[in-house]
């Protein structure tokens, strides 16, 4: 395994000449935001204007001012699309994966005559079990509702008009409606499609239900207006229950940043009218029998015509006369399309904030062009919760306490992890990073995605594990990284043990999947990673022509990778790598037993060494060195915990700002930055890891991208 322990990573970062000298992190972040201020944004949205009739949920309005994404869920679906307690759960369920993807749910209902934007937990059990006694609500019932003081379960077409009064663009449900079967004749077309035409939401969904004639509903849209997209690799127009429906959309998007874009496109056209975003449900949740569901439906429309069931009516009965017939497979896909609908919406919402984030107020008709996919690094590395007892009652004398009892002491949880560490201080340095890591499906796990939301980092790629690791006694399941300390009543440590079984299920699909959907300018590894998951990384990077930093994190695995990966595909792929002096050296000694140089083997490296107090070195074949030394050396400092960390964090960011402003193509030479850029970025990240030096966190709430300019000290 590629992985060392995290206890090897902790001596080899206290006993080496290290950039830092760095030990165990006891970090706990602050809730800030990903974005500037709300007066600098574009789409910043005030609830302050709303009707007086308006409930919006503060979660909802912070997110708003704050512009950070937000998605609006319909309510519908937990009344009349799945009986309690299911209904609830999936309502629960679903409003988690939003927030995993690093933005708020907006659950949109009325209640006792209050237009609801964003639910309680309290608010969502009632209307679970109101259930079908709720008003399926659309635009035309919405005053009724509110003027009768009733509860109303918002439609497609009613969560759309209080999504676009409240200011969210994004909103996710299970499948909008459409033109029934036999529509040419009854005229039965559903609100959802007049509404797409004159309100600018985009809704994202798997489709139109089979139950329903897809093409004339895509027909009827296409008249309205409304740009309809698949999302994923097929242009093929999902039914719902499956993935294909035989009808081909107008368009087909493949990554979350193009589906912002035209999101934007839109708004900046003015052009009035919402979107339908189609993700297919996956294959394997899709029911297995398609034709014996497609009979189905068709028996059921000659029922509900000979007993005379139509309008509002005629959707349930259908949806009903499917579930039965499934043995209750339907109700199981819709459950997983939903969270798979919220889980790419989430992160549709996401891209569309960034992009945001880059216009401002400033001029009203000119703006700077949206942020892209190519535009934001990838970091893939260890996320850890780290936990840390002192024995204050200890012994005086030794500071060792006696065993066998309890004994009185402070305790600190707090975020660490290498990976984890660069993502945050390249995220607080304006880098905007996507990270692949993994926790556990565990209380530890529940936190650390928390406090990673809260400030702002997007989480969207960090796998829940839920595996049972057979390994040790009991087969227990695959938990969080946890390292956990026990201290001396002097702070030094005593002892500690180390979990980090987790690191291995970082998949390398997950990592290739990443690089290939978002075409990021630069991915950076730190030395946790499984010898597959690195070799997929450096092969794919190879393949697409994509840079490589490599964070060592410890000695041994700095070795362990140069030893792993052959020199042809590390010329192929890495470009950058950030040692500190020992692990420098370990890495030399390994080179020297196959080769008498580093750069004859990989010509196009550059090493940033990290060497604490007296600086960063910055080493390119065939250029002068640069020593960089600190624009303040400090006698004293708080803590040097993820000062490291935080100075590659800091590079990531300006090496992704400069591929980024550059357009890659194959079979051009490469580009690289200039000896005088890599000062610029090795400054910067300076800065940044001096401002570590002065807290407890391990990366320094108030870095900013003001760590690029030259002129700030």
């Amino acid at each position: 395994m590629f992985a060392a322990t995290l206890a090897q990573r902790r001596v080899c970062r206290r006993t080496a000449s290290a950039a830092v000298g760095l030990r165990p992190s006891w970090y706990r972040p602050a809730a800030d935001c990903l974005f500037p201020t709300t007066a600098t944004i574009r789409r910043a949205h005030s609830t302050s204007k709303l009707p007086e009739i308006y409930d919006v949920h503060p979660e909802v309005a912070r997110a708003l001012a704050q512009n950070k994404g937000v998605v609006a869920l319909e309510s519908t679906i937990i009344s009349h699309g799945m009986p309690y307690p299911q209904n609830l759960e999936t309502a629960l369920a679903v409003e988690e994966i939003v927030r995993q993807q690093g933005c708020v749910p907006a659950t949109i209902a009325v209640l006792d005559g209050r237009v609801k934007v964003g639910l309680s937990p309290a608010d969502l059990e009632k209307l679970a079990q109101t259930g079908l006694s709720a008003k399926k609500t659309s635009r035309r019932d919405l005053a009724l509702v509110v003027s009768q003081k009733l509860v109303g379960a918002t439609t497609v077409s009613g969560t759309m008009v209080i999504a676009h009064k409240a200011g969210i663009k994004v909103f996710v449900t299970g499948g909008i409606g459409g033109v029934h079967r036999g529509g040419e004749t009854s005229m039965d077309v559903s609100a959802d499609l007049t509404e797409l035409g004159r309100t600018p939401v985009t809704v994202v969904c798997a489709g139109a239900k089979s139950i329903l004639d897809i093409e004339r509903t895509l027909e009827f849209l296409e008249t309205q207006g409304v740009t309809v997209a698949t999302y994923g690799d097929s242009p093929e127009f999902p039914a719902f229950y499956t993935p294909k429906s035989g009808h081909r959309a107008a368009a087909n998007l493949t990554t979350p940043d193009d589906c912002a874009a035209l999101i934007q496109a839109n708004a900046a056209l003015d052009l009035g009218s919402g979107m339908v975003i189609a993700v297919p449900i996956p294959v394997e949740d899709a029911p297995k029998d398609a034709a014996r569901i497609e009979q189905v439906v068709v028996d059921a429309v000659n029922e509900a015509a000979s007993t005379g069931v139509k309008g509002k009516d005629i959707t349930p009965f259908l949806l009903d006369r499917v579930k039965k017939a499934t043995g209750g497979e339907s109700l199981t896909a819709n459950i997983a399309l939903v969270k798979n609908n919220a889980r790419i919406g989430s992160r549709i919402a996401a891209a569309l904030a960034a992009q945001s984030a880059t216009t401002t107020t400033t001029s009203p008709t000119r703006s700077r062009p949206p942020q892209t996919a190519a535009a934001r690094p990838l970091i893939i590395g260890g996320t850890v919760l780290d936990i840390s007892a002192r024995f204050t009652g200890a012994s005086s004398a030794t500071g060792v306490p006696t065993f066998g009892t309890s004994h009185p002491g402070p305790v600190r949880t707090t975020m660490g992890g290498v990976g984890r560490n660069v993502a945050e201080a390249c995220h607080r340095t304006g880098g905007n990073p996507r990270f692949v890591s993994a926790v556990g499906a565990d209380v530890a796990g529940d936190g650390l995605l928390k406090e990673m939301v809260d400030s702002g980092m997007d989480v969207s790629g960090i796998r829940r594990v839920e595996d049972v690791d057979s390994t040790v006694d009991g087969a227990t399941k695959t938990t969080t990284a946890i390292y956990n300390a026990f201290l001396r009543s002097d702070g030094d440590l005593l002892a500690a043990v180390a979990d980090m079984r987790i690191h291995a299920h970082i998949r390398a699909e997950d990592a290739r999947k990443a690089i290939r959907e978002f075409r990021p300018p630069v991915v950076a590894i730190d030395g946790n990673l499984s010898e597959e998951c690195v070799m997929t990384v450096l092969e794919t990077c190879a393949e697409d022509g994509i840079p490589v930093l490599f964070e060592p994190t410890s000695e041994p695995k700095a070795v362990s990778f140069f030893t792993l990966a052959p020199p042809e595909l590390l010329a192929a792929s890495l470009r950058y790598t950030t040692p500190n002096t020992g692990e420098l050296t370990a890495i030399f000694a390994t080179i020297r037993t196959r080769t008498d140089d580093l750069f004859s083997q990989i010509p196009t490296l550059t090493i940033l060494e990290k060497r604490g107090a007296l600086g960063v070195r910055i080493l390119r074949d065939g250029e002068p060195v640069r020593a960089l030394e600190p624009e303040v050396v400090r006698d004293q400092c708080v803590s040097v915990t993820g000062a490291g960390d935080s100075l590659v964090g800091a590079v990531v960011t300006g090496l992704a700002k400069w591929y980024g402003s550059r357009t890659p193509g194959k079979g051009q030479e490469e580009e690289v930055p200039s000896m005088d850029e890599m000062e610029r970025f090795g400054r910067a990240g300076m800065r940044a890891a001096g401002a570590a030096l002065m807290t407890e966190k391990a990366v320094c709430e108030s870095v900013g991208p003001w760590v690029f300019d030259i002129n700030t000290k």
